[in-house]
């Protein structure tokens, strides 16, 4: 065998490349099965509502096709917004799937605009994109609706674990930040000997942390309860100097510190009280924050194996047949499966047509009386509805009933496939807004890449 070592004592230098992409590369196919129009006209709205000033038809224009393209090119790899950025500038497919070509004065958009763009779509939006997908999917004979199975799954916000000694020690530690600050800024006499003790608050957290697991429990109490003193004293003078300052004041300081002092006033406080009610209870009170920078998660128990607890939302998926996923709209942090099977039913009639559905699956956790009447009522059987086992009665067709209990696991695989794919495991997400925006994008991402799938096989087919 020959070698050669040409080139290794050169650079490489700047000039230009042909790179041929041919119709039949996967974004090109791609983009000539999306639906442009629907998908631009729905976007738009949001883009109208979203302006400084409410004035959208002036200033600089937005090319809208191109940064639709390089949201969905975004979710379908589960992109950071700089790496998108990257793959416009360097990637021939790329450019050619948002528009290079078509769009007059076609320009890659910078990573902060595509992030900008991506924050003025609404959930909702975030949510019909991905449910339009699956209606392409069917109208291109790549999905079936007559078959829908019906799951729940947890997205994980983007928070430490919510322990109580970790948050007391957090929330101090926004006090002294924003207290060193202040020191600098404001007049001397209304910080004079203000300051918080964050190398006693440490310790005494350490202190707790590390005890024994065997400790009698009455001594984690009083160790736990002596940490919650020492912030709730140190934090008490910082709390009264939030709610002294005037506007103006507030106006002039940094985001950063704006932020701290927000919540240091909103939540500080309260999340000091509503601890105390454990200290004195140890009972955990109703409605208590998890986090001080996300407020819409719970607490979800699913007993699932090495997931005893996970702090998120819940969303309510749907099947189709072909392996593409519609997702319900989340009006709650806990989606409960009973409550929300009527509604994955009539999601399902908005998105496919009344009367498409022929079968409906799902597990124990759908099951009531209730939501058996209403399949029911729109003349459905009811072997897809796992009964529990405590439920004694009669089953007609036996085969059916293990037939759709083995179909519905299906959707377990592809619910991981988005999990796995895009943010619908955990959010890379700060806000409550933008998780949820993200959770709609992971289904969105899933449903363009089973439609590359499908076109592929296509493809494969006919050669």
């Amino acid at each position: 065998m020959a070698i050669d070592v040409s080139g290794q004592d050169m650079l490489p230098e700047e000039g230009f490349v042909t790179i041929e992409v041919k119709n039949s590369h996967p974004l090109m196919r791609l983009a000539a099965a999306l639906p442009w129009i629907t998908l631009i006209k729905l976007v738009v709205e949001d883009l109208k509502k979203t302006t400084g000033k409410g004035w959208w038809w002036m200033g600089r224009k937005i090319k809208v096709r191109i940064h639709l393209g390089a949201y969905l090119l975004q979710r379908l790899y589960n992109l950071t917004d700089r790496k998108v950025e990257y793959q416009l500038n360097d990637n021939a497919a790329f450019r050619l799937f948002c528009g290079l070509g078509i769009v007059q004065d076609w320009h890659a958009p910078d990573h902060t605009k595509i992030e900008e763009f991506r924050n003025r779509l609404s959930p909702e939006t975030h949510r019909q994109l991905a449910n339009m997908i699956a209606q392409a999917a069917v109208s291109l004979g790549f999905a079936d609706p007559s078959d829908v199975d019906f799951d729940s799954t947890v997205q994980e916000a983007n928070v430490s674990y919510p322990s109580d000694a970790s948050l007391m020690t957090k929330l101090a530690g926004l006090g002294k930040k924003f207290v060193d600050f202040v020191k600098e800024k404001l007049p001397q006499g209304m910080t004079e000997g203000l300051g918080v003790n964050m190398k006693g608050v440490k310790e005494n957290a350490r202190n707790y942390f590390f005890l024994p697991k065997n400790k009698d429990i009455e001594i984690k109490r009083d160790v736990f309860k002596k940490l919650h003193k020492l912030v709730k004293r140190e934090m008490k003078p910082v709390v009264d100097l939030c709610e002294m300052l005037t506007a103006s004041q507030i106006a002039k300081l940094p985001w950063n510190i704006r932020r701290a002092y927000e919540q240091i006033k909103k939540d500080g406080w309260r999340y000091l009280l509503d601890v105390a009610h454990f200290t004195r209870t140890h009972t955990i009170k109703a409605g208590k924050m998890l986090s001080f920078h996300a407020k819409a998660l719970a607490c979800i128990k699913k007993g699932k194996a090495g997931k005893e607890m996970e702090f998120g939302r819940v969303f309510q998926l749907g099947r189709i047949k072909g392996n593409f996923l519609f997702v319900l709209e989340s009006t709650s942090v806990a989606m409960n499966d009973k409550q929300n099977f009527i509604p994955l039913l009539r999601e399902h009639a908005k998105l496919f047509g009344d009367g498409t559905l022929e079968t409906a699956a799902t597990d124990k956790g759908y099951w009531s009386s209730k939501n058996r009447q209403e399949l029911r009522r729109i003349g459905k059987r009811t072997e897809g509805l796992q009964k529990p086992s405590t439920v004694k009665e009669t089953v007609m067709d036996l085969a059916l009933q293990e037939r759709l209990r083995n179909r519905r696991a299906g959707i377990e695989p592809l619910i991981g496939h988005a999990k796995h794919g895009g943010q619908l495991g955990r959010s890379r997400m700060k806000g409550d807004i933008a998780t949820l925006g993200a959770a709609y994008g992971s289904i969105l991402g899933l449903n363009l890449r089973q439609m590359i799938r499908h076109q592929q096989g296509k493809m494969n087919d006919a050669a």
